[in-house]
């Protein structure tokens, strides 16, 4: 069995084509034939068109046949064969013509019904007539059967009933959910969630993620109450104050603590007992007068107290005596900054409460957030060995006292640390705050979630029930398809499918701008029906080509006598596109692709298209509209390369066989030597300007020769009327030149054509 379909062609003589002979194997027979404009695949698409006898052959006056004009000149003879066998080895069609100058050629039957659309088809039954469709259309289609459709229109109705009725219990139960659990919410129903909330939206997202939830509809709704219970005026929950310790300070005690201070020369003893009184004494000394008298016990001061008090103010206006001074108020700062660290870390506890409070009764998005207490036990504990340093020191200030150097950046540290907790509380605190003074905003949002979670319900809850409604709408849509088909099948009037077919591709182009009246089959321009003669008038070249288009492919129903006809339909296409917009090449790339859906009979699309447009070869490339893509060159039929749709490679190659293949310039050569000319400059500087093409051609193609005058000529837009004309000799100069010029830069391009044209 073969994996293959194969396709046969054979051209000898056809016009251009002097002897061609191709095997072309493909998946099916969706063939599409890239060729330039004098290759013959017009000549091609005639032969095909004589199978169809559209008109009665007659030799003409003088003695020529219609059909001399298919023969190549200085040939009397020519020959075209064409079978085709399936993937079962089973040949489906298999014929030949003969032609021969002022002869009538003999035409062959053929098995498949070829339906052509060239130019001769359109001057024939389109041009001819005004671009107005005949009328004139009798028969009809025989369908396979008649059949008794009484069993299938019962259980169409059935399955109508029982979907019905599966539907009206969905949404009689939606309303139930909806008026049991959401509707008593205050201004819910002013949601756009809430709109999401019907039998449609959740029909359309039983196959959809889920809408992300989360928690449940009850914890949401428990949420919604709290919010509801905020009272009015809740005040704000204060913010924590960042620690603050003052480094300078703490760098002085430092440098003084290392410093050696000189001790009074009072005894020990004596000072032993000072210290311990210090402030009491210089209190004291500060009380007393000019008179002596003691300010205590106001007697008088004898020579002994004297005595007492002067080495007591010897000793405190000593170094000494300051230096203690000064280190006890070290030690006094110290631990204030001990105090005021453990002072904030309460307050950061009671905030931790508030806020705990705030988020459990009233706030409950902020549920999951948890606000951090402060670690101050390491910043204590190095306080605490900064006042163990001060005590050292006061206990003998000549001694050096040293300073562990990492001790203050440890310290420098823990209020970093310590701050960043309280920052982050605060940023927290500010939020929660935030969410309260906007509490309208957190009651929405909670109704919104409030909505996405019933939704979410209702579909999880009816998603078998729809599953159900929705099998029954296929079952239906396909019983009443084929119900419909049964009918059809009977006994289809030709006219009606014509006008039908022609209609649906009009619309495909056109939407409601042209259409087709079916009784008077004149066209319909904005649903008013043309006058006769009118048509050519109102159609622009583009939209003429259309409507030919579409009367051709209407016409295909006139081939038909009976349902099984369509198996044997096959289209021959040549360049339908004459003048249309781009956006029509589309369209109709379209209608190709759909011919199938347009003819609904049409089991297997079977059609061979010519074009001599790349852009138009490349939509139908790249959209997999052709499953065989064929190229007709220099007479033969060869697999199509897809770059060959980039107009660079298609007139590198033109060139290409000029200069190396003895190929023959014609009127698009200068346009080929032009386009190869500006993408190669836009590719090598693409900053380059239009008017600097002649720069790019004067750097790199020999000035010496006459070829760079030629080429620079040609690529402005080709000779003016007072130079005498280019020969052929001189095309060939121009494109060998360039030819050289791209191998020697661009190798690769020119082993590619080596490939492809050789």
């Amino acid at each position: 069995m073969a994996d293959k379909i194969k396709t046969n062609i054979s051209c000898e003589n056809i016009a251009p084509i002097e002897n061609l002979n191709r095997e072309v194997k493909s998946g099916t027979l969706k063939i599409g034939v890239f060729a330039n404009n004098g290759s013959g695949k017009t000549f091609i698409s005639r032969l095909f068109r004589l199978t169809e006898n559209q008109t009665v052959l007659e030799l003409e006056d003088d003695g020529t046949s219609p059909t001399d004009k298919l023969i190549s000149f200085g040939k009397n003879n020519a020959k075209f064969s064409f079978s085709i066998v399936d993937k079962e080895g089973n040949t489906k069609d298999d014929f030949n013509i003969r032609l021969s100058k002022g002869e009538l050629p003999e035409i062959p039957k053929t098995d498949y019904l070829y339906h052509t659309f060239n130019q001769d088809y359109v001057e024939d039954n389109i041009r001819a007539l005004g671009y107005e469709k005949d009328s004139e259309i009798e028969g009809f289609i025989l369908g396979k059967v008649n059949i008794d459709l009484k069993d299938d229109e019962e259980k169409l109705k059935k399955i109508e009933e029982e979907g019905t009725s599966l539907s009206d219990q969905v949404k009689s139960e939606i309303t139930g959910y909806l008026n049991n659990n959401i509707n008593s919410i205050q201004n819910i129903k002013r949601l756009g969630e809430y709109r999401n909330l019907n039998y449609d939206e959740i029909f359309k997202s039983i196959d959809k993620e889920a809408i992300p939830v989360s928690k449940s509809f009850q914890e949401l709704l428990d949420d919604y109450n709290k919010i509801k219970s905020v009272p009015e005026n809740l005040e704000d929950i204060s913010s924590v104050s960042r620690v603050n310790i003052n480094f300078e300070q703490l760098n002085a005690i430092k440098v003084n603590c290392e410093k050696e201070y000189t001790l009074s020369s009072l005894a020990e003893d004596f000072k032993s007992k000072i210290k311990e009184k210090q402030l009491f004494i210089e209190t004291g000394m500060e009380l007393i007068d000019e008179r002596k008298i003691c300010p205590f016990c106001e007697q008088e001061l004898k020579l002994d107290a004297l005595s007492l008090i002067d080495n007591y103010t010897k000793y405190l206006n000593n170094t000494e005596a300051q230096t203690i001074k000064l280190f006890k108020s070290y030690k006094k700062i110290v631990e204030e900054i001990i105090s005021e660290i453990k002072a904030l870390e309460v307050f950061n506890s009671k905030r931790i409460l508030d806020y705990n409070t705030y988020k459990n009764k009233y706030i409950p998005s902020c549920s999951d957030i948890e606000l951090d207490k402060l670690n101050i036990e390491e910043a204590e504990s190095n306080l605490k060995k900064v006042e163990e340093l001060i005590d050292k020191k006061l206990s003998n200030i000549s001694v050096k006292v040293e300073f562990n150097e990492s001790l203050l950046d440890e310290l420098e540290k823990n209020q970093a640390l310590t701050n960043n907790t309280i920052d982050s509380n605060n940023k927290e605190i500010d939020s929660i705050n935030g969410k309260k003074n906007r509490i309208n905003d957190e009651n929405k949002n909670i109704r919104k979630a409030l909505c996405n979670s019933a939704f979410n319900q209702l579909v999880s809850s009816h998603k078998t029930n729809i599953k159900n409604i929705i099998k029954l709408r296929t079952d239906y849509k396909s019983l009443n398809e084929e119900i419909k088909k049964k009918k059809e099948q009977q006994k289809v009037s030709k006219k009606d499918k014509v006008a039908e077919t022609i209609k649906t591709v009009l619309n495909y182009f056109f939407a409601d701008k042209y259409s087709l009246d079916s009784d008077s089959f004149r066209l319909i321009f904005k649903r008013n029906i043309l006058e006769k003669n009118q048509a050519k008038n109102v159609l622009s070249e583009g939209e003429k080509n259309i409507v030919a288009f579409a009367y051709y492919i209407g016409d295909c129903h006139l081939k038909i006598n009976s349902e099984d006809d369509y198996k044997n339909l096959f289209f021959v296409i040549d360049d339908p596109i004459s003048s249309m917009d781009f956006t029509h090449v589309y369209t109709l790339s379209g209608v190709i692709r759909d011919i199938d859906k347009i003819i609904d009979k049409l089991l297997r699309v079977k059609f061979i298209l010519f074009t001599h447009n790349n852009d138009f070869m490349r939509v139908l490339s790249s959209n997999n509209i052709l499953d065989k893509k064929l190229l007709l060159k220099n007479g033969e039929l060869i697999d199509f390369n897809n770059n060959l749709t980039v107009p660079y490679i298609s007139h590198l190659m033109d060139v290409y066989d000029i200069a190396n293949n003895g190929g023959i310039p014609n009127h698009t050569t200068a346009n080929s030597i032009r386009h190869i000319i500006e993408t190669l400059t836009k590719f090598d500087k693409i900053d380059t300007s239009r008017e600097s093409i002649a720069e790019y051609i004067r750097d790199n193609i020999p000035s010496d020769t006459r070829a760079y005058t030629l080429i620079n000529d040609l690529s402005h837009g080709g000779w003016r009327s007072e130079q005498a004309p280019i020969t052929d000799d001189d095309f060939t100069e121009i494109c060998s030149t360039l030819i050289e010029y791209i191998e020697s830069k661009y190798k690769g391009q020119i082993d590619y054509c080596n490939r492809i044209c050789n």
